[in-house]
């Protein structure tokens, strides 16, 4: 598939349900049809180092995963996989075609209104708002605790260390006085993981590791009744295989990122309520670190998106921040 041919079938409304309104999302890695009842994820044939989507093999593959693993969170919104192919010699989405040419992850729509993220932009956001999401993540991590988790710390330097992969990219976006910071934070990195790699192995046997969400933002939740958690990571199971902190880290960093830190101590004060996970004062520090990945990673998404520089400067200002506390 490409965006031509994804356009075409948005034009001709190829695909069930409603079709009047229907417009395209588009990411880094995927083409999103937005109609009136459904939407439609499909999925872009790239190859980045951390996904493979360049075959329909692995498309397909991946299709069914994302449906498999976010109907743990959201059953009543993911439906099923659709195959996209060719009827009376033209392109649609639909069950039933043979030789399908693409995949598409088929969802109900649900209300835009509701998606965090926008309520954040508009301060319609109570901290008590958060204590029902706050419940579901808590009995959501409970559940899919992992019995022996695959912990190295080498691991976690290296998926920190992948945006210095990008430093001519950073430097070109921030300016060059980025570049003295990231060389700190190269050198920083092992030191501190060597120093707290003892307490990141014992959180990793103790229950605290968990085949969790793994892109826990406000982008990808709805503050509904009850709320709906979605598009979780199904690429990489290394990523959605995490620390119950690295996990709630992405949400509070994005409140944080909004001004909003009442949000995130309200959020993690609601869930320590129900599966307390921060237990000693060194895992206060550990919280830090991953909230400064957290910042790391959107940064990166926002420099291979093509973001505004105002948004790449948020983030990395943001993870600046972050790190400094960790060695004050």
């Amino acid at each position: 598939m490409n965006k031509q041919a994804v356009l075409d079938i948005l034009e001709r409304q190829a695909f069930p349900g409603e079709g009047k309104g229907a417009r395209l999302v588009e990411t880094h890695i995927s083409w999103v049809l937005l109609a009136p009842d459904f939407a439609f994820k499909i999925k872009k044939p790239v190859h980045f180092d951390f996904l493979d989507f360049s075959t329909l093999p692995l498309r397909k593959k991946y299709c069914h995963e994302e449906l498999r693993l976010n109907q743990r969170l959201a059953p009543q919104t993911y439906l099923g996989v659709l195959p996209i192919g060719y009827q009376e010699g033209q392109l649609r989405i639909a069950e039933g075609i043979e030789n399908p040419v693409d995949y598409a992850v088929w969802m109900r729509r649900e209300d835009d209104r509701r998606q965090l993220d926008l309520l954040l932009k508009t301060a319609d956001v109570l901290p008590d708002d958060l204590r029902p999401l706050a419940h579901q993540i808590a009995v959501f991590h409970r559940k899919h605790a992992l019995a022996q988790p695959h912990f190295k710390a080498v691991e976690l330097v290296g998926d920190f260390a992948d945006l210095f992969h990008h430093e001519t990219a950073l430097a070109a976006a921030l300016g060059n006085d980025a570049l003295p910071m990231l060389a700190k934070m190269r050198e920083d990195l092992p030191i501190f993981i060597e120093k707290h790699e003892k307490r990141l192995q014992e959180r990793a046997t103790s229950g605290l590791w968990v085949d969790g969400h793994g892109d826990l933002h406000g982008r990808n939740i709805f503050l509904t009744e009850p709320p709906i958690v979605f598009d979780c990571v199904e690429f990489a199971p290394h990523l959605r295989r995490l620390d119950v902190l690295n996990e709630l880290a992405f949400l509070c960093m994005d409140f944080d990122h909004h001004a909003r830190p009442d949000l995130a101590a309200a959020f993690l004060r609601f869930y320590q309520q129900e599966h307390a996970c921060i237990t000693q004062p060194e895992d206060e520090l550990l919280f830090q670190f991953f909230k400064a990945y957290r910042a790391n990673v959107r940064l990166k998404v926002a420099l291979l998106g093509g973001a505004a520089k105002e948004e790449m400067q948020a983030y990395w200002d943001l993870m600046w921040r972050y790190w400094t506390l960790l060695f004050d």
